[in-house]
């Protein structure tokens, strides 16, 4: 739905949804937008009027003009989205926020008498509980004019050097108002708040490091200004970010290179701040402020505050990030289990019903979910399709095209097409679907129970065995490359007989290729000799077997990969 973003003389943001209708802009209480709070907007100031090219605004008469862009408007305009309407001291945003982007200069960091550096050193307090204390056992101190301390004959000195009476009480009011948990968003907003009411700037930064990179998240600008984009040295930032150094220029204006700075902004700044947002581990940030008055001109407490202040922020900011991620850790595992048990309803729990024959399959994941993949599909004429597949890849995005897989396998199967041409339309279709990154390895016969024969496609699957007694194992070796690689393979099928006692062993690469505390692995040979050895068993004894022969090759160590089998022994 399009949207208002309304930014107040006072700098605060709302969000006003737009309807189907037109929107009357003013001071009047019959508005549909109703802007009281600046007296320099007209009872009815503006309309925006919906047409099927988009948003008009129209100015309505106001008596110091609609800006549309700063761009004084009379005659109705379309707006685009991030446009930025002005009515006095109110900006309206069209379909955006009035963020405004930050751009790095290489303006120099000016070295005068007006600049001041502070260290990490420089900065050392007690902790805050210790702080608070003090103030309980310190008289208050007389204030003059604008809350200026006065001295007090016998008046103890300030508590903590560097810091007034004043500015620890803000220093422990951020420890109240952040001692709760809050929204990422919410906590650096009212960071910036906490900073506005400390220390008086035009307009402030609070950045924090995303990925190597220092993103703006909190950007604070007067209303006529939002949308513009705000110039940073990058000399500042990089002082400030890699000696964890706190900065104060008290007038930029007085220093010969900025005059010649290539940022048109950094000349017209008095005064700036620039300080880091350290968590006792690593600078994760910054918050930086400034002044074009000259009586907003910042002072040596002003920074110390201002660092201490981000000082307290930075640890509240960590434990925020850390409580979402563990948050978001948290959801995405409930995402995970249900994830898992939708699989393990895809996957069958039991063999089909056939006479003369037993067969049972098992996958073991060794995630939450996997890209194993095995079914069984009852065909026309009494025969049974049974397959088993590994999907390229572990976790979410391989469960998902094992999915799709089942659904695309099922489907075909209804057309009651001979396996080499089920495959090869099956591949056909993966290679459309599929990302060329991903492909499947696949093993699908079908078993004709009458004449006990099995007609298979081995698609780059791990070979199957059939286990026979008094004869070594027969191997299903593959008949095509897997499915997804190449759209015109086509796959060519083999038949086989299935004697009475005869098993058959499907399995993935995670079976052969489990591995414990050495390099070895468990093998094709060590597979086929526990089923030899356990072929008086059901097939879910031989199932297992084979698990119990694994884990203790593996001497107790958990899954490298899924491990997934499909048994099928034709009765004596």
């Amino acid at each position: 739905m399009d949207f208002l973003t309304v930014v107040t003389p006072e700098g605060s943001s709302s969000r006003h949804e737009l309807g189907r209708t037109n929107l009357k802009i003013g001071r009047s209480s019959t508005s549909d937008l109703v802007l009281n709070q600046d007296l320099n907007v007209s009872r009815l100031h503006a309309e925006l009027v919906k047409r099927s090219e988009g948003y008009f605004i129209l100015d309505a008469g106001g008596k110091n003009g609609t800006f549309v862009n700063d761009r004084r408007i009379d005659q109705p305009t379309l707006l685009k989205p991030g446009d930025r309407i002005r009515m006095g001291a109110t900006t309206l945003v069209f379909n955006g926020t009035p963020s405004s982007a930050v751009e790095f200069s290489e303006a120099p960091l000016p070295q005068m008498a007006g600049t001041i550096h502070l260290s990490a050193d420089d900065l050392k307090t007690p902790a805050l509980a210790e702080m608070s204390v003090i103030l309980q056992a310190t008289p208050a101190p007389l204030l003059g004019p604008r809350g200026r301390e006065l001295s007090t004959p016998g008046m103890p000195p300030t508590p903590v050097p560097g810091l007034s009476r004043a500015a620890l009480n803000i220093i422990i009011e951020a420890d109240k108002e952040l001692v709760f948990h809050r929204p990422l968003n919410e906590l650096l907003e009212t960071i910036m708040d906490l900073a506005s009411r400390a220390v008086r700037f035009e307009r402030g930064l609070l950045m924090l490091q995303d990925g190597g990179a220092l993103r703006p998240h909190v950007v604070r600008v007067p209303p006529a200004e939002a949308g513009r984009p705000i110039s940073l040295s990058r000399t500042i930032v990089e002082q400030v970010m890699t000696k964890r150094e706190s900065i104060l220029t008290a007038d930029a204006l007085l220093d010969d290179r900025f005059k010649a700075g290539l940022s048109v902004e950094i000349q017209q700044i008095r005064s700036l701040m620039c300080a880091p947002l350290w968590n006792n581990r690593q600078v994760i940030g910054l918050i930086y402020l400034d002044s074009r008055q000259r009586s907003g001109l910042f002072t040596r407490d002003d920074l110390t505050l201002l660092t201490h202040l981000a000082n307290v922020a930075a640890v509240k900011i960590e434990n925020a990030r850390l409580f979402e991620q563990a948050v978001a850790a948290e959801r995405m595992e409930q995402e995970l289990q249900n994830a898992a048990e939708i699989q393990n309803h895809l996957l069958p729990t039991d063999g089909p019903p056939i006479e003369g024959y037993e067969v049972f399959g098992t996958s073991l994941m060794c995630r939450a979910v996997g890209g194993d993949y095995y079914d069984y599909v009852t065909l026309e004429e009494g025969r049974f399709g049974i397959g088993l597949g590994d999907v390229a890849g572990k976790g979410l995005p391989a469960a998902l095209l094992m999915a799709s897989l089942q659904a695309s396998l099922r489907a075909l199967s209804e057309l009651g097409l001979p396996p080499d041409d089920l495959l090869t339309r099956l591949n056909r279709l993966l290679c459309h679907t599929v990302p060329e990154n991903r492909f499947v390895t696949f093993f699908y016969t079908v078993l004709d129970p009458l004449s006990g024969t099995l007609t298979y496609v081995n698609a780059g699957q791990n070979p199957p065995y059939l286990v026979r007694h008094g004869s070594d194992p027969v191997r299903l070796s593959q008949t095509g490359p897997p499915l997804g690689l190449f759209i015109t393979t086509k796959y060519g099928a083999r038949t086989l007989e299935i004697l009475k006692g005869d098993i058959l062993v499907c399995y993935s690469d995670g079976v052969t290729e489990a591995r414990g505390t050495s390099t070895e692995e468990f093998g094709e040979d060590r597979l086929t000799q526990v089923v030899h050895k356990e072929r008086a068993k059901t097939p879910t004894g031989i199932i297992k077997s084979v698990t119990e022969a694994m884990m203790d090759f593996c001497a107790g160590q958990s899954y490298q990969d899924d491990v997934t089998l499909v048994v099928l022994k034709r009765l004596p």
